[in-house]
């Protein structure tokens, strides 16, 4: 199986090259395409390939994966994604791993990482994508069992009819203090809640600063069985994730015929010479 690594915490990141490490262990056709610099919080964004930009990419040395294949690329996660899908550097994988991100991506605020981000955009280009994580943390963080949990899952994962995009979250634990396997609803919010503590105005009074504040949230008033509340608990929490999905709702004033009535009335409108002017700018 040919698997590309990426992440969105840079190609210099260890999380990556553990990963990685684990992949060529597993006896796959391994190649890394990661972001030469950090891109958390990127979520699915194709930054300058969507702009039509050239993207640089340039041979770079993990000294822990002697003889495997890894370039840094001025470009987000997704893109890497895409590139990789689309042979830039080599043959398309078959299975795009991201991580190991350092902090877990649970809740919807999974939706702004970069991590989960490269997953779900590896499934629309063609291949499979994983993404992991573990907790942050100022001291040990055990990268070989979040690898080891994303390798041991991967073959599994490939045969999974109904799943493209999975998110992983593992606890930073040993190995041999998991739990167990779980899957996990998202928690409505992640392990992080961000506020707005005041605004400020600029120095030249032509503007203002927002000022945040960001803190854990408390796992024990997740739900249950979300990701948030289970991952504090010890175990291993799997989510497929669909990308996009279309959302349309029923019923009569979504019916088309109701639609369509509104746009004739806005272009009968459009046509009346009292109709006012727009306004303009507030001052």
């Amino acid at each position: 199986m040919r698997v590309l690594v990426t992440n969105d915490d840079g190609i210099a990141a260890p999380g990556l090259a553990v990963l990685a490490r684990h992949a060529v262990e597993a006896g796959h056709d391994t190649f890394v395409l990661a972001p030469q610099q950090e891109m958390s919080g990127s979520g699915a964004s194709m930054g300058s390939l969507a702009l039509h930009h050239p993207i640089e990419v340039r041979p770079w040395t993990i000294p822990t994966l002697n003889g495997v294949p890894a370039h840094a690329a001025a470009a987000t996660p997704a893109a890497c994604a895409i590139l990789g899908c689309l042979g830039a550097v080599g043959p398309p994988p078959d299975l795009v791993l991201s991580g190991i991100n350092h902090g877990f991506n649970v809740g919807r605020s999974a939706l702004h990482s970069g991590t989960v981000g490269a997953a779900i955009t590896a499934a629309a280009w063609g291949a499979r994508g994983l993404a992991v994580s573990t907790a942050w943390a100022e001291g040990e963080v055990h990268w070989e069992t979040a690898a080891s949990v994303a390798l041991d899952l991967s073959g599994w994962f490939m045969d999974a009819d109904d799943l493209r995009a999975l998110n992983v979250n593992v606890p930073n634990v040993p190995r041999g203090e998991l739990r167990g396997v779980r899957w996990a609803t998202l928690a409505p919010v992640g392990a992080i809640r961000s506020a707005i503590v005041g605004i400020e105005e600029t120095a030249d009074g032509e503007g203002f600063r927002v000022l945040t504040d960001h803190k854990s949230t408390d796992p024990a008033a997740a739900p249950q069985r979300s990701d948030r509340a289970l991952v504090a608990e010890g175990w291993v929490t799997l989510t497929g994730l669909g990308g996009l999905a279309e959302q349309i709702p029923s019923g009569e004033a979504a019916g088309e015929p109701a639609l369509a009535r509104l746009l004739e009335r806005g272009a009968s409108d459009g046509n009346r010479s009292d109709v006012a002017p727009a306004a303009g700018p507030l001052r």
